[in-house]
This record gives C-alpha cells, sequence and structure tokens, in this order.
C-alpha cells in the first residue's frame, strides 16, 4: 500500500476541499449534539464548507474553516457545547483528539493532536472511538 508522504511541521496547505478525515470527524461532532435547529444550521453549513488553511504540526493539525455566507450563522447565545472527539490509529498508542471551534455562528477552526508519537501519514486508517 502506498502511503501519501508526510507532512512536514510548519508546513501549511488550502484552499481546498476538506479531507475525508476532516468531513468524518465534523460528521461525527455534530451528530453527537441530537436534534436540534442548531444542529442542522451546522450540518447545512458543513455541506458547503472548504478550507481556507491547513497548518501540520507534525503531531496533528490545525484546519481554518470557510463557509459561504449565503448560508445562515446559528445564534451564539444558543451555541451548542462542543465536547471533543477521539480517534484511534493503529499507528499511535493514545487516542487522537478532534476540537471544534465556532466562531460568529459558523464552523471556523478544527484542531486535531495525538498524545503520544507524530501524526500518521495514512489518515484514513483514523476510527473514531468516542
Amino acid at each position: 500500500m502506498h502511503e501519501p508522504p508526510a507532512q512536514r511541521p510548519g508546513a501549511t496547505e488550502g484552499p481546498g476541499p476538506l479531507s475525508p478525515l476532516e468531513r468524518t470527524v465534523l460528521s461525527a461532532i455534530l451528530e453527537r449534539l441530537g436534534a436540534s435547529a442548531e444542529r442542522e444550521a451546522l450540518r447545512a453549513q458543513l455541506t458547503r464548507a472548504s478550507v481556507v488553511s491547513r497548518t501540520h504540526s507534525g503531531v496533528g493539525f490545525v484546519t481554518r474553516i470557510a463557509v459561504p455566507d449565503t448560508l445562515f450563522p446559528i445564534d451564539e447565545s444558543s451555541a451548542p457545547r462542543l465536547a471533543p472527539l477521539f480517534a484511534a490509529h493503529p499507528q499511535l498508542t493514545e487516542r487522537a483528539e478532534f476540537l471544534l471551534q465556532l466562531r460568529g455562528g459558523r464552523l471556523a477552526v478544527l484542531e486535531a493532536y495525538c498524545f503520544e508519537g507524530g501524526w500518521p501519514a495514512d489518515e484514513a486508517e483514523f476510527r473514531v472511538v468516542g
């Protein structure tokens, strides 16, 4: 199996589409919110979201997200609490953590990092665990 090249720390990509891992993680975070108008609005944002920039740290990445202005933001006073999401990878001894930030009622930043070792090159092997 051919692995993609590892991203060196400080490397920045973008703009462009969200990666399959980013889409999976964002969808899982939003699913955990339960049925609500806020969740549906954020899911609508996700369908049209794109990457402004993705910066690699060696132990994870920070992705800045753009959402078109034509999609309505959620009311910040009713914004749901977004809990971290964890994912396992066969090359990691500990789970990786993913954090989503909203700004102005819109999807804004996804941060990912592992607690031990370096970020795996093959992101397709990540599995959401909680």
